[in-house]
């Protein structure tokens, strides 16, 4: 293990950089056990480098060396291995220890090193494992876990590892102690929907500043303009949004601290306990509603999960921001037509699970596809779960990508967004006669995909006189293919899809699909 250390007596400040079979990143962390943040400066010891490496060459050779070596062990204090070699040659310098972090990575290093791998690919992870390595006591390596807690699915396993392993080595900064990941704000299960959406947990407690009410949590609702997103609770957006008549939409998701989102298939993750899912709704700048999924059971089932939709109260905003999150309350079962004046309708909880309750999974726009993009800011999205371990199964760099031209993957992406939820790999309908527009990740090529195949010449199963004997996509043919014309119309059984949108999307996804078709040869 190559060790690099700067000290200061005067500040108590220990800075690392530390090499651990090959992974290498900048660890720092105070004295008093609070974490410091790598890449900070201590100004009082720039030039320190050079000073030591001069104090230490002399107090190899002079009586007065020895004054100068001791004095560079101090002068240093921001120095790099120079100084080291200074306090070290120089015998009025302070010998350099190892702390109790690198002693027990150093162990790690050998005993570890796929855990530690895994570790390094996570930036969030590789901080946290620098942080720990120049601690020299147990609040120091708790103090780390706290700053860097998004990480903790990773660095549980190595703890779990360096604790079986070297023991003797890591106790001592009470890393064992840690083997178990323990969620410091769960989110409390919601078989029933509470009455407000202040009482789901989506946002941030004046009590500690958390988030977390929940069922059965405590705390009230900071009403500080803004409202503040509980820091548990994050952020996302999926490639291929679901047409909404243009309202604006603010997504947001829970996954528990300590656990992962089964990926064993990637076409269908399964959510862990205790997942939450927001979506408010915004109509002009001001919330109108906000939905919430809720999976509440370990058991798959018609009560896995609880739906509940939430109607703002326009008294509650201020502008474009709501300050009073109590008053969004449970709305009608039954749903509530052009709420708050406006035109859109919070559907029914009958209407919300006709569109979620054709996958097993229930969730729509948090899956392989709709994440594989560029995450802007801190969204979630498919590089960032991995980072954070959040997937049984890691999903490859980037993520997955609809097969095709532009012009044909904006056409299958925009189905596999606004369709698929329904028209899936899932239906019970016989093969024979499925449309099937959900994309899978093993379909890599255009024409392998279900979109195509199932619906490119082949003529439509109705008995609706709007479509009745046409083709689901009829080559160079938009106007007389079945899905263009019901993506088109908002008339009652003839529109598509069947909920949740008055206006056609005329310039998205009826262009998208458009262009696609009359891009295809006739055969």
């Amino acid at each position: 293990m190559e060790r690099l250390l700067r000290r200061s007596h005067a500040t108590g400040l220990r800075w690392a950089l530390l090499s651990v079979a090959g992974l290498s990143f900048a660890a720092a962390c105070s004295d008093d056990g609070s974490p410091t943040p790598p890449g900070s400066k201590n100004q009082a010891g720039e030039g320190g480098e050079e000073q030591g490496g001069t104090a230490g060459t002399a107090g190899k050779t002079s009586t007065a060396g020895t004054t100068n070596g001791g004095s560079a062990g101090t002068a240093g204090m921001a120095g790099a291995g120079a100084a080291d070699t200074a306090g070290e040659a120089g015998t009025g310098g302070t010998p350099i220890t190892a702390t109790l972090g690198e002693t027990c990575t150093a162990c790690g290093a050998t005993e570890c090193v796929d855990k530690l791998k895994a570790c390094n690919d996570s930036p969030e992870c590789t901080a946290w494992l620098g942080c720990i390595t120049a601690c020299d006591s147990s609040d120091c390596v708790t103090a780390c876990d706290a700053t860097h807690a998004d990480a903790a699915r990773i660095y549980t396993g190595v703890y779990d590892c360096m604790c079986t392993s070297c023991t003797a080595d890591c106790s001592a900064a009470g890393a064992c102690e840690k083997k178990t990941c323990v969620d410091d704000h769960p989110l409390g299960l919601m078989p029933t929907a509470p009455a407000t959406l202040a009482e789901t947990g989506l946002y941030a407690m004046a009590d500690d500043g958390s988030g977390g009410a929940g069922a059965g949590g405590a705390g009230s609702v900071d009403l500080a303009m803004p409202i503040k997103i509980a820091s548990y609770v994050n952020t996302f957006v999926p490639k291929y949004p679901l047409w909404a008549d243009g309202a604006t939409k603010d997504r947001y998701v829970y996954i528990p601290k300590c656990a992962t989102i089964d990926t064993t298939d990637p076409d269908h993750w399964k959510f862990p306990v205790g997942t939450t899912f927001w979506k408010t709704f915004k109509v002009a700048g001001a919330a109108v509603e906000t939905r919430m999924l809720h999976r509440a059971h370990s058991d798959l089932g018609a009560a896995d999960w609880t739906y509940a939709a939430y109607q703002w109260d326009p008294a509650a905003l201020g502008g474009a921001a709501a300050t009073d999150p109590t008053l969004a309350t449970l709305a009608a079962e039954t749903g509530v037509p052009n709420a708050n004046a406006t035109t859109h309708d919070i559907p029914s909880i009958a209407q919300c699970k006709s569109c979620h309750n054709g996958l097993e999974e229930k969730v729509l726009g948090f899956q392989a596809i709709q994440l594989s993009h560029a995450a802007a800011g801190t969204d979630l999205a498919i590089d960032k779960l991995n980072e954070l371990g959040m997937l049984s199964h890691a999903a490859p760099a980037g993520g997955y990508q609809v097969p095709g031209t532009a012009e044909q993957s904006a056409a299958l992406g925009y189905m596999h967004g606004n369709c698929g939820g329904c028209h899936s790999d899932k239906t019970s309908v016989p093969a024979s006669l499925a449309q099937v527009l959900r994309l899978s990740i093993a379909q890599t090529t255009y024409d392998s995909t279900d979109a195509v195949k199932t619906t490119v010449g082949i003529t439509a199963v109705s008995q609706n006189a709007a479509i009745v004997g046409k083709k689901r996509i009829a080559p160079m043919d938009a106007p007389n293919s079945a899905i263009v014309i019901r993506m088109s119309s908002r008339t009652p059984g003839v529109q598509m899809p069947p909920l949740g949108t008055k206006v056609v999307d005329t310039d998205g996804g009826v262009k998208a699909v458009t262009d696609w078709v009359n891009s295809i040869p006739v055969p």
